[in-house]
């Protein structure tokens, strides 16, 4: 497989593992602790996580050498090395989710969520800029397929329930962009660091600039419980420290920044068969439609169109459904020779100048 192929591909399933956090959020926020709470020890939760990870990884034989590095070997990082791994964590997650929650706060759930979706817009605009990206008719058409079916996923075509007010789309779009900005300080840390090593210095700097912001402590004192540490930990390992592995190591095979928000809006696909699937949320035509787009805008953002159109099954297709009056012509004459020949009834086409006048 190609190494880019592979990269989009470990976007994909951090995606799916990122539509697993309904599951741990209903469960957290049923015990009385807040979403910034959550959201802060999520990240602490997760940088705990890797920190053993990346203490073996950093034992294990370099490449090439035989010499152990040592357990320190991957949290090893300069401070110009540690400045996108902050911005990863400041920006890319703890800004957008206390955008995001504030946007939610002002204006409601669904228009959060279809605000959140600015994101691949952003990140077209962002790869233009700063990578110099094509914009390609199959990415707009990607983004428009995308956005259309993010909402329908979300909302099943209801719009009735949508509010508006200046600071709640000024968070949701902000939260947006933050997603997309998520990608490009991704990609500029993996340059330098190991992955993990950026995933996880991305969960501390969050998680402490979170901390600082919702001050989570009497939260997590007031709802202490064996359940609650169950529930933080699989919240995060599954949709935070393995699905952040796959999403770095994946950003760091050398992906386009305007594709990697859509792939990564698979998330609304698996958050919308995780609601169908564990709490028998209702599964409309427009919302199946929605998941439908959602899948369709991601093969067209990755499908090199150039490619398909010289493929050789396309040129089949196109030649099977070319009409070509010659051999048609060609053909009916014998068809008309052979009759001619088995009832000596002569046929003639009705306007003789032009074997093909039907098609004037």
């Amino acid at each position: 497989m190609k190494k880019s192929n592979l990269g989009y591909v470990l976007v994909l399933i951090a995606a799916l593992m990122w539509g697993s956090i309904g599951i741990f959020v209903n469960g957290i926020s049923a015990m009385g602790v807040s979403s910034q709470s959550m959201a802060a020890f999520r990240l602490l939760v997760g940088a705990l996580i890797l920190a053993p990870v990346l203490m073996f990884m950093g034992c294990r034989s370099g490449e090439g050498s035989t010499v152990a590095q040592g357990p320190l070997a991957l949290f090893k990082a300069s401070p110009k090395e540690l400045v996108p791994c902050a911005l990863v964590g400041i920006v890319g997650l703890a800004v957008a989710n206390t955008c995001y929650y504030e946007c939610m706060g002002e204006v409601g759930m669904s228009t959060a969520s279809v605000l959140l979706y600015t994101s691949p817009v952003f990140g077209v605009v962002l790869g233009r800029v700063l990578y110099r990206e094509d914009v390609t008719p199959n990415k707009l058409v990607a983004i428009v397929f995308n956005t259309v079916g993010c909402v329908l996923a979300v909302t099943s075509g209801d719009l009735s329930g949508f509010h508006f007010s200046a600071w709640g789309v000024a968070s949701g779009v902000i939260a947006g962009l933050c997603g997309a900005l998520l990608a490009v300080f991704s990609r500029m840390a993996t340059k330098t660091l190991h992955p993990l090593a950026v995933t996880f210095w991305g969960f501390v700097f969050g998680g402490c600039f979170m901390a600082v912001l919702s001050a989570p402590w009497s939260d997590m004192a007031s709802a202490m419980s064996p359940q609650l540490i169950l529930l933080f930990g699989g919240f995060g390992f599954i949709p935070t420290a393995l699905a952040y592995i796959f999403y770095m190591q994946g950003l760091s095979m050398d992906l386009e920044t305007s594709k990697v928000p859509v792939v990564a809006s698979f998330e609304t696909v698996a958050t919308v068969l995780v609601g169908i699937g564990v709490y028998a949320e209702s599964s409309g035509a427009i919302k199946v439609l929605g998941i439908v787009l959602v899948l369709m805008s991601i093969l067209i953002m990755n499908t090199d169109l150039s490619k398909l159109r010289n493929s050789v099954i396309v040129k089949r297709i196109v030649e099977s459904m070319t009409f070509k009056p010659n051999a048609w012509w060609t053909e009916k004459s014998q068809d008309m020779a052979l009759f001619r020949e088995r009832t000596g009834i002569a046929l003639e086409p009705t306007v003789q100048e032009s074997p093909w006048y039907f098609v004037r």
